[in-house]
């Protein structure tokens, strides 16, 4: 079992050195990696609302439950990946995610 993960690292390895980054794709590895750090504060109006007025009216609890479950493994991925963007964006994502649930058990 561990041989499959060591085989899985190299393979990686490997295809990270026959690929030549171009200009283009550090350009996007750029522009995700700000994009995975800003996209999750696209929820603090959200957050903002239900904390300020102490209403989570017509915020669904279940959607943002399922949302902050199906994030988690975005994180193990990341970890398992050893990709420091993933792992920085989906822990900011978890974070908001359950700042939204926590406001809706209070609130709703």
């Amino acid at each position: 079992m561990h041989y499959l993960g060591l085989r899985h690292k190299h393979e990686r390895t490997i295809a990270h050195k026959k690929h030549n980054k171009t200009s283009y794709k550090i350009w996007l590895d750029k522009v995700t990696f700000v994009a995975g750090i800003v996209g999750p504060f696209t929820v603090l109006p959200q957050i903002y609302s239900i904390f300020t007025t102490k209403s989570a009216a017509g915020v669904s609890l279940l959607t943002w439950a399922l949302i902050f479950i199906v994030t988690f493994p975005w994180i193990l991925y990341g970890i398992a990946h050893r990709e420091k963007s993933i792992i920085v964006s989906f822990i900011l994502w978890e974070i908001a995610n359950l700042l939204v649930v926590i406001g809706v058990l209070l609130y709703h």
